[in-house]
């Protein structure tokens, strides 16, 4: 996540992965799912707010990065959050390899 913030600026859209589905609500590998990616800030309310505010606006997310430093994800139990968190590293594993970063 740390080097797509690199090399990718504002969102990353994960697209037609069969691993989407470990995310509620998604039920085929047709499917788009956009990360977004907020420049780090060290005034956290401020990059709360950003972060509030970019939800407001898009509705529910699956997870955020923050550039240059990492990613965030969530979920209703440890179990389900774990299972987010293993497949957004994959994928952006993936995405990190298709840029040529890897």
């Amino acid at each position: 996540a740390t080097l797509l913030s690199r090399l990718q600026r504002g969102t990353l859209v994960l697209e037609n992965y069969e691993l989407l589905k470990a995310f509620p609500g998604i039920e085929t590998h047709e499917a788009r799912v956009t990360i977004p990616i907020f420049p780090n800030d060290q005034d956290i309310d401020r990059l709360s707010n950003t972060v509030d505010r970019w939800i407001d606006q898009h509705g529910d997310i699956h997870g955020y990065i923050i550039e240059s430093h990492g990613f965030y994800t969530w979920g209703g139990s440890v179990d389900e959050a774990l299972r987010h968190l293993e497949a957004l590293e994959f994928l952006f594993d993936i995405e990190s390899r298709l840029h040529g970063a890897i």
